[in-house]
């Protein structure tokens, strides 16, 4: 069976600024994703996640984190390679790290809602959000941080603007009991630019340009 219409949402963030011709791409890679894709940067994204569970009060832990997995040859090309581009993501984050502003709240790593997509015209969203983040006092979810490691897919501020809106949409549609999500607290990290964005607190008109973008993607799904 088929599966119907959906895009991660760091790739519908690339969606919303993209040439049509590139749109077309983006729509045919996640309809038609390859049979087999080890995921890269597992290990900057655990120790960048670490990093924020520790109050960002240290930053020797996550650099020698990079000294371990640069020096690290085993394995395969791949592999090899992985280890490296981690090491590299590890120490370009630390430098932009204090442009988040979560050092009075506390940080959850692997939190999942019972539903990880969010719809958006008929498009699943994939999430997934790095890492949650909490009020001390209450423990209701705040915010959240999602991480783009990408060179070649950077996530700039325009693009920013819509991950964290839906960001925003996603943790007001899950984390219930919360009161309010703080949209200034729902960021968006691309590591290779050092570009930061949170959610604008004004998003009718992102959310209607996102469902837009989720109705154009589920129209042309079945043609591409």
């Amino acid at each position: 069976m088929t599966e119907g219409p959906r895009i991660s949402i760091n790739k519908l963030g690339e969606y919303m600024t993209a040439t049509p011709a590139r749109r077309r791409q983006i729509i045919r890679d996640q309809k038609n994703p390859a049979t087999f894709k080890a995921a890269r940067y597992k290990a900057a994204r655990e120790a960048i996640v670490d990093y924020l569970e520790g109050g960002m009060a240290d930053d020797g832990p996550a650099l020698a984190r990079a000294t371990e997995l640069r020096a690290d040859m085993s394995g395969s090309d791949f592999a090899v390679q992985d280890r490296q581009l981690s090491a590299e993501a590890i120490e370009d984050f630390l430098p932009i790290a204090e442009e988040l502003e979560i050092e009075a709240l506390s940080v959850e790593s692997g939190y999942a809602f019972a539903s990880e997509t969010l719809n958006f015209g008929g498009t699943l969203v994939s999430m997934r959000p790095d890492a949650i983040l909490k009020d001390r006092e209450t423990g209701e979810v705040v915010g959240c941080v999602k991480l783009n490691f990408s060179k070649s897919a950077p996530i700039q501020e325009m693009a920013g603007a819509y991950v964290a809106t839906a960001l925003r949409a996603y943790l007001e549609e899950n984390a219930k009991g919360s009161k309010r999500i703080d949209p200034a607290r729902c960021y968006v990290v691309d590591v290779p630019t050092g570009t930061v964005c949170a959610a604008p607190i004004a998003n009718k008109r992102r959310l209607g340009d996102l469902a837009a973008a989720g109705e154009e993607i589920a129209a042309r799904w079945t043609s591409i």
